[in-house]
């Protein structure tokens, strides 16, 4: 009953609830748990069975609840503290009194958060005096008269109900019908998928890096672009429905798989990138694929330019790119027509939550993949994620909305970008006259 006027559990933390137990069960960590019954309990019934047995027990935990439960042979670890170990001359160090008169000193404390009342007034410096003096909770409730400060007094005796009922509440329960199997306890060989799946899905990039084995990405039939006629047989090869995936030096970073990725605060990004430092008037070298596993590189010198930019320029080639306003920066000087498919679009669309869409980011969440960050791979990648996102679009029913909407407002934002914002240096100084003014 004391539960039921107990605040209500904060939203971001019941939230984060259900992920702690993926997360146990995808790193195969029993968990333990008896309906009815608070976690303390569990803990409290496992540890006095366990010293039964004869084994020696340390309690991992922060709460000064716990330490009612050191003796000989159960000793409390405290991980904040720099893993102190509590043993009963330590408890008696921190609190005053021995771990077998804790749950005095807390029945009198109380605690708002567990909705236990305790004494009031007399606070966590009365509870240790009043134990100290008389040695138990019981007996400074039969020798309440006798204390001196008026406030002690008359909160026991005013309140000796209310301070036993506290007494129960705060008391671990130690027999919980639960079998303790040591057995049982020991964690299992993690599940893979699922902690990929969960910390994809939870952005915790670092431990995906760290404690997933990545695939390093197949070397693919990647060359060079010796002459015209090796970009012609490629563009021949190209099935009609199949789109010619680009990448563009500078555009496409390599995976920066040791260092954290700067935030884009769930946003794709307005301002320029690094890619706009490459002169309007040099053109980068490029990356074509339209096969899996298969790209050309072409060099701004190779002789094959010509036919690469007359397709480039092919609105009825349909070409897929990985962040097309990046792209069109960097190929100012350059037609580039028939963009059909953006696959940093498409994975934003999918879940604009992810903090980072770049290429290397999204071939790890996808496919696994860690990128070697050549430009052939690069082209390779981005026409496997074409096909793939595409389909999640259609699926998530946002095809409509990027077709109308996402891929039309590139061009635009790529204008803005270049024309820049005009701003009247006159208004804005009389503004500022005015705010200072009245400041």
């Amino acid at each position: 009953e004391y539960k039921a006027n107990r605040s209500e559990m904060p939203g971001d933390l019941a939230q984060q609830i259900p992920y702690i137990r993926h997360a146990l069960d995808a790193y195969r960590i029993p968990i333990l748990e008896v309906p009815g019954y608070e976690a303390d309990d569990v803990i409290g019934t496992l540890a006095t069975k366990a010293v039964a047995e004869g084994r020696a027990v340390y309690v991992v935990s922060s709460d000064k609840d716990m330490l009612q439960l050191v003796n000989d042979r159960v000793l409390v670890l405290n991980p904040p503290k720099d893993n102190l170990i509590a043993d009963a001359a330590k408890v008696e160090e921190i609190l005053g009194v021995p771990p077998a008169r804790v749950i005095d000193v807390m029945a009198l404390r109380g605690d708002s958060i567990d909705n236990i009342p305790g004494a009031p007034g007399i606070g966590d410096k009365g509870s240790v005096e009043l134990i100290q003096r008389f040695g138990s909770l019981e007996t400074a409730l039969e020798h309440a008269a006798e204390v001196e400060r008026k406030t002690y007094r008359e909160s026991l005796q005013n309140n000796r109900e209310q301070i036993l009922l506290s007494k129960e509440l705060v008391t671990i329960k130690c027999d919980v019908d639960i079998e303790l199997d040591v057995e049982k306890m020991h964690p299992g060989e993690p599940d893979v998928e699922a902690l990929r799946s969960l910390f994809t899905e939870l952005e915790f990039t670092s431990l995906l890096k760290e404690l997933l084995p990545l695939v390093e990405a197949a070397p693919g039939n990647y060359r060079e672009a010796k002459s015209a006629a090796d970009i012609e047989s490629l563009l021949k090869a190209r099935p009609p429905d199949v789109p010619l995936a680009l990448a563009i030096e500078d555009v496409i970073p390599a995976p920066a798989i040791e260092e954290e990725e700067p935030s884009d605060e769930g946003m794709l990004p307005l301002q320029q990138q690094q890619a706009l430092l490459v002169p309007v008037e040099q053109t980068p070298s490029l990356a074509i694929a339209v096969e899996s596993g298969s790209a050309l590189t072409v060099s701004p010198d190779s002789e094959a330019n010509s036919v690469l930019r007359a397709a480039l320029a092919n609105k009825g080639i349909p070409k897929a790119i990985h962040d097309w306003k990046t792209a069109a920066h960097a190929l100012a000087n350059l037609d580039l027509d028939g963009i059909t498919h953006d696959s940093r679009l498409y994975s934003y669309l999918i879940d604009p939550t992810y903090s980072s869409h770049r290429l290397p980011d999204v071939a790890l969440r996808y496919f696994n993949l860690k990128l070697g960050g050549s430009l052939a791979e690069a082209a390779d990648i981005t026409g496997r994620l074409t096909t793939t996102l595409r389909k999640e679009v259609e699926e998530a029913g946002l095809l409509k909305l990027y077709d109308e909407i996402d891929l039309p407002l590139v061009p635009v934002l790529t204008r803005m970008e270049k024309a820049g914002v005009a701003i009247d240096r006159t208004a804005l100084g009389k503004m500022s006259k005015r705010l200072e003014a009245e400041i």
